[in-house]
């Protein structure tokens, strides 16, 4: 894989940062082996994972979580409690085990390693770890693994409904580029251009190979598994999720957040996050083909409205004080455009044709038309970063966009 050749480097880049990649030890293994090499750790699980890695009963905390375990600080606690009798944890899991594995080694200093059981998320390379604190979705820093064990034999057989979030969280990069782009040129954030370079190659195959993944062949599984692992690297390099969030994931932290707000389990996290991502490449078609949409007012009186026919008070009370401490620039659209223009050209026809593979009509009309509509509206409410809906915002047309995107499906 690639990815082993960017682990344990240094590296002075043109961004005038000096990256220190760290060592992480990536390990094409039969799932088995991982307890033989893993003599005084901690084995998470849940109840879809436990039986895939025969492990000591003794060693391993089952997380229960009915359905499915949410990565909540609820989860983290437990898990820190248990943790303390041990030097490292391995968690048998996808997304939501590993980030709270990560976050639970962090807080007390222990090792963390993790043994992927589908190519869905990022998550697996990173050192951030989205948490939910009291029902709303925070990200935290956290650690990266010593260790990766890859069983391509589990990794091809995931759910299939796994399959098509391990494309849709890699089919987000494309716009998290773009944003970070826009967010350079008109807010004078940081852009680093490496991690785009050591992503892009990757990416494009993923986009490509997405029928063949979906068919589960190995090749393309693997191919899947490394854009994954080089995009969770990717944030471990620059010290935050930027290289790989943008607008898609504010939409799909919104879904999330309302799921859990109604005592629901939210879809996977990637086929939230290719929902979003749906969004924000229709947004960026209105700005490259100057498509204009009624300007029409959305009020703070009329977000706070709609906030809380979605979530409680004292969330609604924090989104909104993010919202107002937020600085939105005026963008020259214009300019905008040009900066984007080879990104949009090279990317969007495969990033269409990837999520069309995955269905994400399908997934939008599971989710509901108006609601989508009311997250568009409200997405760029719940954190302080610049995307493709501030720009909107500030034209004063995201009103009449949230409307407009539906009739898109």
């Amino acid at each position: 894989m690639r990815v082993k050749d960017l682990v344990g480097k240094r590296i002075e880049c043109t961004c005038g940062k000096v990256h220190e990649i760290p060592r992480i030890d990536i390990l094409l293994v039969c799932a088995e082996e991982v307890v033989s090499s893993s003599t005084n750790a901690l084995f998470l699980v849940d109840e879809n994972t436990a039986s895939l890695v025969e492990v000591p009963r003794e060693r391993c905390l089952l997380l229960d979580g009915s359905e499915r375990v949410l990565a909540t600080m609820e989860n983290v606690e437990k898990t820190m409690e248990k943790l303390r009798d041990y030097e490292e944890i391995v968690p048998i899991g996808s997304g939501t085990l590993t980030d709270i594995a990560r976050y639970a080694a962090f807080l007390i200093g222990k090792d963390f390693s993790c043994v992927p059981t589908a190519p869905s998320v990022d998550a697996y390379t990173s050192t951030v770890a989205p948490i939910l604190v009291h029902g709303v979705k925070k990200t935290f820093k956290a650690k990266p693994p010593r260790r990766i064990f890859l069983d391509t034999e589990i990794l091809k057989n995931a759910l299939f409904d796994l399959l098509r979030a391990g494309v849709g969280d890699i089919a987000a990069k494309v716009i998290a580029r773009m944003d970070w782009v826009l967010s350079n040129a008109f807010t004078g954030e940081y852009l680093c251009d490496f991690v785009w370079e050591d992503l892009k190659d990757v990416l494009k195959e993923v986009l490509k190979s997405t029928p063949n993944v979906l068919k589960r062949e190995e090749k393309a599984v693997e191919v899947l598994t490394e854009g994954l692992l080089v995009s969770g690297l990717n944030m471990t390099i620059v010290g935050n999720s930027r290289p790989a969030s943008g607008a898609e994931h504010m939409v799909s932290h919104m879904v999330e957040m309302y799921y859990e707000e109604k005592g629901k389990f939210p879809p996977f996290h990637g086929l939230t996050v290719a929902v979003g991502t749906f969004v924000a490449m229709k947004a960026y078609e209105l700005i490259v083909n100057g498509i204009e949409l009624p300007k029409e007012d959305f009020s703070l009186a009329e977000r706070e409205r709609e906030l809380k026919e979605m979530f409680e008070e004292e969330k609604v009370r924090e989104f909104l004080k993010t919202y107002k401490e937020k600085k939105i620039p005026k963008v020259d659209l214009n300019k905008a455009r040009k900066m984007i223009l080879n990104v949009y050209e090279e990317y969007f026809p495969l990033l269409e044709d990837a999520l069309e593979e995955i269905g994400v009509r399908d997934l939008i009309e599971d989710l509901g038309r108006e609601l989508l509509a009311k997250i568009v509206r409200l997405s760029n409410t719940i954190r302080d970063r610049f995307t493709v809906l501030d720009i909107l915002d500030s034209e004063r047309t995201l009103k009449s966009f949230s409307e407009w995107v539906i009739q898109q499906v």
